[in-house]
């Protein structure tokens, strides 16, 4: 094994390869990881070139935040070189304390490994160090070779300033757009222009795409889950009206439902409440239906507590594909925003669909994690989205029983289909 201290270099081979940055714990505080990708003039080309927890992939794949495995101390990303862009010299990793509610010099040694290329290890001491963020190293191109080099210089207030120093253009509340600008592609030549990025406010658009918010250390306001949604424009006033609906994964393994005609309450489980039903949609008003979740969701249930959230359109409501209606869904906490829009094709396959899964939402004591979904239910059933984990993820499938605001007839409860029951529906 070859070990590097600040200021060494290595080769890397082969260029796919796993790395993993080991740490310690600082009490009640969170530490994140990440990534830039930076030009030959040290800078991004725009928000895209930052991986980070609100956007765990990026450079098609070059650079990939793994999901986390329930560690606390340890950060793994995945590579493969071969699919950076030429116009990328070096990827940049940085550590930085949330909040900066603790310097840098509360943690002892910062480990860093990658098994795959001859069992390279860097080490960096933290005795001493009084900033809140630091550069842990550089993966940079040396003529059509790769090498990593151990850096450790720190920087003080946190990831805004270290992100600012390789050009992001951090947007404040006031100027961000409502989802982050991709990042343009050049003229030959040309240095493309840099985009802002906001923080606070990420947009998901591809299955299984998923984002991060930190849980608010003793926040008391609840996590707000809002679906939104449009008429579609066909003159028709029946069928544009969504119902917001979630399947609830308690710790014990059982589900619990929640819609308007199961509202639950914030103080009782399963500690998340549904704000009413809205009927009334058109171009200019979105129908928008609210969920309402207790940040302490997991602590008051002992253990990560797993929601699918769906709009679901009445076969009452008439043939309507949901896809026209454009339904979206946003997750707010501590004046962070992650938005889950897909526009799926409104084509003959999303005919006589009553249900669209926008995502799922996992919650434990530190953070919110967010994915967007894109399912749909299979043509004319009323079976409902259900969840069990598979794999650290949150896995769906249509086999719940369907549930509906005025309880289920006879006929229903003979020959609907969904095999699985909730324990209050």
């Amino acid at each position: 094994m070859s070990v590097l201290k600040p200021g060494a270099n290595a080769n890397l081979s082969p260029w796919k390869f796993a790395l993993s940055i080991s740490y310690g714990s600082i009490p009640d505080v969170d530490i994140d990881v990440s990534a830039f990708l930076l030009t030959e003039k040290g800078k991004v080309r725009g928000d895209g070139d930052m991986c980070f927890y609100g956007q765990p992939q990026v450079g098609s794949g070059a650079v990939i935040l793994n999901p986390a495995s329930g560690s606390k101390t340890k950060t793994e990303f995945s590579m493969d070189l071969a699919k950076v862009d030429r116009s990328i010299e070096k990827i940049v990793l940085v550590m930085t304390i949330h909040e900066n509610r603790a310097v840098m010099g509360k943690l002892s040694e910062i480990a860093i490994d990658v098994p795959e290329c001859g069992g390279l290890r860097g080490e960096i001491s933290c005795t001493g160090m009084t900033e809140t963020a630091l550069i842990l190293a550089e993966i940079y191109r040396r003529g059509e070779d790769w090498k990593l080099r151990v850096v450790g210089q720190g920087f003080e207030n946190g990831l805004s300033a270290i992100a600012t120093h390789f050009g992001v253009d951090i947007a404040s509340p006031a100027q961000a757009s409502p989802t982050p600008t991709k990042a343009p592609v050049p003229e030959v030549g040309k240095q493309p222009e840099l985009v802002p990025i906001n923080l606070k406010h990420i947009c998901l658009t591809k299955q299984g795409e998923s984002s991060k918010i930190p849980l608010k250390k003793g926040g008391s306001d609840p996590i707000r889950v809002k679906a939104t949604w449009i008429d579609n424009g066909d003159g028709r006033s029946d069928n544009d009206d969504l119902d917001l609906r979630a399947g609830i994964l308690m710790p014990n393994g059982k589900m619990h439902w929640l819609a308007s005609s199961h509202p639950g309450a914030l103080d009782k489980a399963p500690f998340a409440r549904h704000l009413g039903d809205v009927q009334n949609v058109s171009r200019n008003a979105p129908g928008t239906e609210i969920i309402e979740l207790n940040p302490e969701i997991s602590k008051r249930l002992g253990g990560p507590v797993g929601f699918v959230f769906s709009v679901y359109s009445a076969i009452s409501n008439g043939d309507v594909s949901i896809a026209s209606l454009h339904p979206a869904m946003s997750i707010e906490h501590d004046g962070t925003v992650v938005e889950c829009k897909y526009e799926f094709p409104d084509g003959q396959d999303a005919e006589g669909v009553y249900t669209y899964v926008i995502g799922t939402v996992d919650i434990d004591d530190a953070a919110i994690t967010v994915r967007l979904s894109g399912l749909t239910s299979p043509p004319e059933s009323e079976n409902t989205p259900w969840i069990v984990r598979k794999g650290g993820l949150l896995a769906v499938s249509f086999d719940g029983v369907p549930v509906f605001k005025e309880g289920r007839g006879l006929l229903g409860r003979l020959f609907g289909g969904g095999q699985k029951s909730y324990a209050n529906a």
